[in-house]
């Protein structure tokens, strides 16, 4: 599991056009934190919906690299149960959330104490609810690409972040202060623990197909 695991990491981050792909996603980052300024609605986009997006990015790199090369044929001639092989999959979203979980702290410390956007409370509470976002943003896209593949579930994945998207612009308009204001520690932790859930049921559904289409 892993070499499987080392091997999608490589294929995210070395081969050159997702390693330039990568670096100017998170160059982008403090560019458009300058450009933007001390807006608290811009940071929770980045918190909330842009850095939580991009959790899916090793599985995505990962399986256009294994089509091309029909990688998983030959995974299935290593001595690992299909279970092992999906699993690392996992665990490959699951390192990149922590990757992007730190990334997203830094981002958060300089809207708290560079911009004074928000208090170190509120900007706490931002970034872990992006952490329950990733959580459930990697559950469902992993399903997608397993089911579509790398091609269609790539642009199932953008379909859905555009919706998302304009659902983040559309609660603008709403009182999103009230929902904040009902116990906020208390629904991010049903919301945990619901990703959680949602993600072993991922899993399961993510073995189901893979087990299927190569059976």
């Amino acid at each position: 599991m892993l070499g499987i695991i080392k091997k999608d990491f490589y294929d995210t981050f070395c081969i050159p056009k997702n390693l330039l792909s990568n670096i100017c996603g998170y160059a982008l980052l403090p560019v458009s934190m300058l450009v933007l300024g001390s807006n608290e609605w811009a940071m929770m986009l980045f918190l909330i919906v842009c850095i939580p997006a991009s959790s899916i990015a090793v599985l995505q790199a990962a399986m256009a690299q294994d089509e091309k090369v029909r990688f998983d044929d030959i995974m299935l001639t290593y001595p690992l149960s299909k279970r092992k092989i999906v699993l690392a999959r996992f665990i490959d979203n699951l390192l990149f959330i922590a990757i992007n979980a730190f990334i997203s702290l830094i981002l958060m410390l300089g809207y708290v104490y560079g911009y004074r956007t928000v208090g170190f409370q509120t900007g706490v509470l931002y970034w872990t609810v992006g952490l329950v976002v990733s959580l459930f943003m990697t559950a469902i896209f992993s399903v997608g690409f397993y089911l579509l593949g790398n091609k269609k579930g790539t642009i199932l994945y953008f379909v859905l972040v555009g919706v998302g998207a304009g659902l983040y612009g559309m609660a603008r308009f709403l009182p999103i202060e009230k929902i904040l204001d009902m116990d906020q520690w208390t629904l991010i932790g049903i919301g945990f623990v619901n990703s959680v859930i949602v993600l072993f049921v991922s899993y399961w559904a993510c073995l189901k197909l893979y087990t299927r289409r190569h059976s």
